[in-house]
């Protein structure tokens, strides 16, 4: 009767004849017991307590593996390994519980509660395969990417070591636990070398913290796709169809960049944004944020400032323009708005509610003063100018006197939750 249990030394020698003709040689290492045995007609070594193989990779490196027990098919080539599984290639770890490596094409796959290991990350899945010549990994199901700067979460991930490249698809969500910002979308692109994201499409970023009267204060901006840079700025840049909502803040433009860390959101390319009631425009905004919560909004080029000046005159809106404008706040309020340069203001008088005409002023600087959201002073200085218009001379002719480039968005965002729309 034939012995069906061999010394490990032994063991290792045939191994290394079995598969020689490969040329990359797969070696068993250790392993407490080994015997024969034949599983549908094909000869298989089973190889139980300690057991580690070795074999050379493609590109010169070598692939170490690990397990509790392993099956070895001898023609087809794979062994199925169980029980704390681990392959290492490199600085690449992968564990699991069970899972088969094809020793031909030098390909892991693993079915049970998957996790690599890599320097500064760390992932899980559900499943996974590792394909070693290829220097690349292919996960699904639950799959969760922590790094020292994010989380983030997906259906389905395919990395590259080339370039520390990662690929993901299905329910994207990235959390970033020192600004705060949560970003989703339908698939990403992260290349690690540069710490450089892409969402390009439907993203939808949102910070949430609470507000100076302690209710919640989110911010939420969606656009066509987004970016985020992890380097000494730290920032997200959204392109095209920007929509931007934070309490009573709003805006749209055709490209948004926000440093959450520096509290600054810099927006250009047709820009509007809405303050309560009051709408600004121009070439290019930035909005200053102060522990979270708005100080300013600055305006450059064909800067203008519109509110409604009485929601029972639909065609009267107060108008500032110049070559640049100011909007400071405090306490939740509006406090004074400063134009520079070639300013102009357009502001509708009443007498006890009723219409009683307009002031048109020009000048260098105008300061506008506020009390509680509603204008207290006007001051013009530098070469000012001044006219009355009678309430005669403006009745439904009002658009007739409007400022230079002054339009009315009446659509601005609105969110819901954290999604955002299109309202009046």
């Amino acid at each position: 009767m034939p012995m069906r249990s061999w010394v490990v030394p032994l063991i290792v020698l045939w191994t290394a004849a079995g598969f020689a003709q490969s040329g990359k040689v797969i070696e068993l290492k250790s392993a407490n017991k080994m015997e024969n045995t034949t599983i549908g007609g094909e000869q298989v070594r089973d190889f139980v307590g300690n057991v580690h193989f070795v074999q050379p990779s493609a590109s010169g490196g070598t692939i170490r593996l690990w397990c509790d027990r392993a099956l070895q098919f001898m023609t087809s080539r794979r062994i199925e390994c169980f029980g704390h599984v681990r392959i290492v290639r490199d600085s690449v770890t992968l564990l699991g519980t069970e899972g088969t490596y094809y020793d031909r094409t030098r390909q892991a796959r693993l079915t049970k509660g998957v996790r690599l290991e890599r320097p500064g990350t760390i992932l899980t899945a559900s499943e996974g395969e590792y394909h070693a010549d290829d220097e690349r990994a292919h996960f699904k199901g639950n799959v969760v990417v922590v790094d020292s700067m994010s989380t983030t979460t997906c259906d389905d991930l395919t990395y590259f070591e080339e370039g520390d490249r990662s690929i993901a698809v299905g329910n994207v969500r990235i959390v970033s636990p020192q600004d705060g910002v949560t970003v989703y979308g339908d698939s990403l692109v992260h290349l690690g070398t540069i710490n450089y994201t892409l969402i390009p499409r439907n993203p939808r970023l949102v910070q949430v913290d609470t507000s100076e009267t302690g209710g919640l204060d989110t911010l939420v901006v969606v656009s066509r796709s987004m970016e985020a840079y992890r380097d000494s700025t730290q920032r997200y840049v959204a392109r095209d169809s920007v929509m931007l909502v934070r309490n009573e803040i709003a805006a749209v433009s055709g490209q948004g960049v926000y440093m959450p860390l520096a509290g600054v959101l810099i927006l250009t390319k047709e820009p509007v944004v809405w303050y309560d009631e009051n709408q600004v425009s121009g070439d290019s905004i930035e909005v200053r944020l102060e522990n979270r919560k708005l100080r300013s909004v600055y305006v450059q080029g064909r800067a203008i400032a519109a509110s409604r000046s009485d929601t029972a005159s639909v065609h009267r809106f107060d108008q500032l323009t110049g070559r640049s404008l100011t909007l400071f706040f405090g306490a939740g309020n509006i406090e004074r708005i400063i134009a520079e340069r070639q300013s102009t203001s357009l502001y509708y008088l009443f007498d006890d509610k009723a219409p009683n005409g307009a002031n048109k002023s020009s000048g260098d600087r105008i300061v506008v003063e506020f009390t509680e959201g509603q204008v207290e002073r006007i001051n013009v200085s530098g070469g000012v100018e001044g006219q009355y218009m009678p309430e005669q001379m403006l009745l439904g002719r009002e658009r007739n006197y409007d400022l230079d480039g002054f339009q009315w968005y009446p659509m601005r965002p609105r969110r819901h939750n954290t999604e955002i729309m299109l309202k009046p």
